[in-house]
């Protein structure tokens, strides 16, 4: 079914934005981008909703929206409790590799989201959680299964990994030049960047391996790197934020324009393993707030990032039969999927959402369709429904810390994981119903949720929101009524869609007050001018709606909404130009609005050109199927130019429509006034506190304690035991219960405090004044529960994991408990990854110092340690630090690994 093979590379860039790139061109410091700009067509690519990545690189691997694709969110309810990623597994249709596949066209697939376990298609994948991949050198590099197809490739590829230890100054200090004066003990953003950077050039150079040495006709890749440095150093981006210190700004303020630089650079080399012939496809999802836009903070919700995306991504194609140095109009993020069959010559499914962007071909062929890719038998690789990608590795290391006694069971959090999961799904796809206008449906979905948790604002705004788009006028005001003071609040969305609520009930005169009260508290929000010129609008002012409009794209110059309406605004004052310069600008900007097409077609009809003015309405039909004026100008249309079969057509649409839409206006009429129950909600200030409660931000300023406390922590049995009997031993005080006695397994004693299991639910178990100073054994996984107003002094043993596992073996054994049901070789790995997990949390958290002791060579050679430690603790803390070398004990020193060169961690 397809072509003669053609070669098409897709990049992926998240967050990528023009409105960052063209002052950086226009400087000449993305020579690669400019080049491809030149050769070839870009456009604004309008995003969908909710900006939100997995959904939307999915949305371009299946050309679908995601109540189609099925990926709601990060992370769904694993069936065997808790929550696990979203998956290949979760797709619920064909992406683009699996069609190609199937006809013959290799593929190679680099990082997309959702995309383990990599698809068994032909070609190469590399999946989403090739980040996961770690070496320990006793038992080499560590890979999730389902990593890399094909499988035997997995050790190979794995050797690309770039860990943030191996990131020196040399990568930093172009990003960050006064790298040298931050103190990284209390600021851990430079941490944050090395992460960052790491998996950045993970990404690049698994991709131009796979390039070099996979044969390939279609190359996928998908870089997190601009989005990601966005997110942790945009506010610091200049202009330089009344909030932002001068320091801070200083310091992090090429960190967004070097990630820009830098990834052009990456461009350059991709570039180079890809020969001419070969069409290039670069977007992004979405773009990045910058400027003025930028938010002042970001909402308590799971999503809450997602406030910096802007609606505009980029798009640039490059190739053969590519119009060059072009810029086209109206382009979306649905429509890239449609274009790369259309390259391939391949047909679009009926069941996709998206359009081909033939604007941007020199010669395009015609377009041929197929009902349902899906439908189609072959070699699809996707991965059988069967296959479970659940979390089962951290649950047999969890089950295995219970065993051993350091931890509570976590059952009741796997239960809060999954029900959280659930319901940030079911709000997403609500929020993705309500996009395609799909009301009805999303009302059923966030009445449950409003239900869930009343105390969601997020839940009782949509809704409301969503009662209004469906016609239920009496029912959105009660519940506006009864969740918000609208003369006091803060949430000026509830004051917006009251105003909309009275216009709608022909109350002019509150609708008026209340978006009066609403640009006094926003007055800089471009969206609410829009909906105040769309209020004039319908009181057919149309002088007092262009000033408003006019206002919003002052604000917001790429706000289609206000573009639409001044459109209509100007065709009423009978400005036909005006009317149609401002409806292509709006359909330039997001080409699925109905009205800014049917305006245009109105205003071209009046000036006679009615080749473009039938276009315009048949995109408004398209948009808006319901919309019977469309039809009443094409039945004129043809008529007037003879063409009576088409004219006959579009007459029986409108007689259909027309008789449609008097059953709509009755269902209308009863929706108006109709109320039912609501569940009950509190007031706002008690909703805050329960929110403050059920979803505390690490963000929050935290008023400190003044305490410090001193942790020995570690995997079990690493010898944090020993560590606290010589910090006993120097003279330190421990936090102990004594209910763990000495035994075979420890006969120096354990110096274990039972109550700190429960300091994730307990935090108040650290306030007791009596325990400040002291020393407190905490096993690693309690570490990021320890409560963040305290400081802490963190000493982290390491011990060989093949010791480790053969010590928690045996004291399990011994005990006569159920530990994790694994094979050694695969425990080690799960205890690998927990522990770099672990010694990566220390690097971060503000509040903590710590060091890292080797427990080998502290019994081996105890000298090197022991200077750390007191170089860490001092005489605050250790009042005879010669002491503590006398708690060593060789003999204890058992399962115990003979390695060359010493140990290795």
């Amino acid at each position: 079914m397809a072509e003669a093979k053609k070669k098409v590379l897709l990049i992926g860039w998240d967050g990528a934005d023009w409105e960052h790139i063209n002052p950086l061109m226009d400087e000449g410091l993305l020579p690669t981008l400019e080049g491809l700009v030149n050769e070839g067509t870009m456009a604004n690519l309008a995003t969908l909703q909710p900006v939100l990545s997995p959904m939307l690189w999915n949305s371009v691997a299946t050309c679908k929206f995601a109540d189609k694709h099925g990926i709601h969110g990060f992370v769904e309810p694993d069936e065997n409790g808790g929550a696990r990623p979203y998956s290949s597994v979760s797709r619920k249709t064909k992406a683009l590799w699996n069609i190609f596949s199937q006809n013959g066209i290799r593929s190679n697939v680099i990082n997309w989201w959702a995309s383990h376990p990599a698809e068994k298609i032909d070609g190469c994948v590399v999946s989403n959680l090739f980040g996961g991949v770690r070496i320990d050198p006793e038992s080499g590099w560590q890979i999730t299964p389902g990593t890399v197809h094909p499988e035997e490739k997995e050790s190979f590829y794995a050797q690309m990994k770039f860990f943030p230890n191996e990131i020196g100054q040399e990568h930093i200090l172009p990003f960050i030049p006064l790298a040298a004066e931050i103190d990284q003990k209390k600021d851990k953003r430079l941490s944050s960047f090395a992460k960052t950077f790491a998996e950045m050039m993970t990404t690049h150079s698994v991709a131009t391996g796979v390039m070099e040495l996979e044969p390939w006709d279609f190359m996928a890749i998908y870089y997190t790197g601009i989005d990601h440095f966005s997110h942790g150093f945009m506010e610091y981006h200049p202009p330089k934020l009344p909030r932002i210190s001068e320091k801070d700004f200083e310091i992090y303020k090429d960190v967004v324009k070097g990630a820009y630089q830098f990834h052009d650079m990456m461009l350059a080399r991709i570039l180079e393993l890809a020969d001419e012939n070969t069409t290039i496809v670069l977007c992004s999802d979405h773009g990045f707030q910058s400027g003025a836009y930028r938010p002042r903070g970001t909402p308590r919700e799971p999503a809450g990032p997602a406030v910096w995306h802007r609606q505009y991504g980029i798009l640039v194609m490059k190739g053969p039969g590519i119009k060059k140095d072009e810029r086209i109009y109206g382009a979306s993020l649905i429509d890239v999927g449609p274009t790369l069959l259309q390259l391939y010559g391949l047909p679009v499914g009926d069941d996709m959402d998206g359009r081909v962007l033939i604007e941007a071909f020199e010669d395009p062929e015609e377009t041929t369709t197929i009902p349902s890719w899906d439908d189609v038998p072959g070699n699809h690789g996707m991965p059988d429904k069967e296959e479970v990608v659940s979390n089962a590795k951290s649950e047999e290391l969890l089950k295995q810390f219970v065993a051993l006694g350091y931890v509570e069971d976590f059952g009741g959090d796997k239960e809060k994981q999954s029900l959280a999961a659930d319901t940030e799904g079911k709000y997403n796809l609500s929020r993705c119903l309500m996009w395609q206008n799909r009301n009805d449906e999303a009302k059923t979905i966030l009445e449950e949720l409003l239900v869930l948790a009343p105390w969601e604002n997020r839940f009782i705004i949509q809704l409301a929101d969503c009662y209004f788009r469906c016609g239920y006028l009496k029912q959105a005001e009660a519940l506006i009524d009864k969740a918000f003071d609208l003369e006091k609040t803060v949430v000026f969305q509830a004051i917006v869609i009251y105003a909309k609520l009275q216009f709608e009930l022909g109350d002019v005169e509150k609708g008026m007050k209340y978006l009066t009260l609403a640009s006094r508290r926003s007055p800089r929000f471009p969206k609410l001018h829009a909906q105040i010129g769309d209020a004039f609008s319908s009181l057919r002012n149309w002088k007092q709606a262009e000033k408003s409009y006019r206002k919003a794209i002052e604000l917001h110059p790429d706000l289609a909404q206000a573009y639409q309406g001044l459109a209509k605004a100007s065709l009423r004052m009978n400005r036909i130009d005006d009317a149609i310069d401002s409806a292509l600008s709006a359909v330039g900007l997001v080409h699925r609005l109905p009205k800014a097409h049917l305006t245009l077609g109105i205003a071209l009809a009046r000036k006679k050109d009615f080749e473009k003015a039938t276009l315009a309405f048949k995109n408004a039909a398209k948009f808006a199927p319901k919309m019977v004026h469309p039809h009443r100008w094409l039945v004129r249309i043809y008529e007037m130019h003879g063409e009576q079969a088409l004219a006959d057509q579009h007459r029986k649409q409108v007689a259909l429509l027309s008789s449609f839409q008097v059953g709509e206006r009755k269902t209308e009429d009863e929706r108006r006034g109709t109320k039912f129950q609501l569940p009950e909600i509190e007031d706002e200030a008690t909703r805050e506190e329960r929110l403050l409660k059920e979803r505390p931000s690490p963000n929050d300023p935290v008023e400190e304690s003044g305490k410090t406390f001193v942790l020995v922590s570690g995997l079990p049995r690493s010898g944090t035991s020993l560590m606290m009997q010589m910090l006993v031993a120097g003279g330190m005080e421990p936090i102990s219960d004594g209910e763990r006695e000495a035994d075979t397994d420890n006969p120096k004693g354990y110096f274990e405090w039972e109550a700190i299991k429960q300091i994730g639910e307990k935090p108040e178990l650290l306030d007791d004044d009596a325990h400040a100073g002291k020393v407190l054994k905490t096993i690693s996984m309690l570490l990021d529960k320890m409560p963040r107003k305290h400081r802490y002094k963190v000493i982290f043993m390491m011990r060989p994991l093949s010791e480790i596992a053969a010590s928690q073996t045996k004291m399990i054994q011994r005990l006569g408990t159920t530990g994790a049901e694994v094979e050694e070789k695969r425990l080690v790995r799960e205890l690998a990854r927990h522990r770099a997990e672990s010694v990566s949390w220390l690097d971060k958290a503000q509040n903590v110092e710590h060091i890292l002791v080797d427990y080998p060579a502290l019994i081996s050679d105890p000298e090197s340690s022991l200077e750390k430690i007191v170089e860490l603790l001092g005489d605050e803390y250790l009042s005879t630090p010669d002491q503590m070398i006398s708690a060593i004990d060789k003999s204890l020193y058992r399962n115990r690994t003979e390695a060359k060169g010493g140990n290795k961690n």
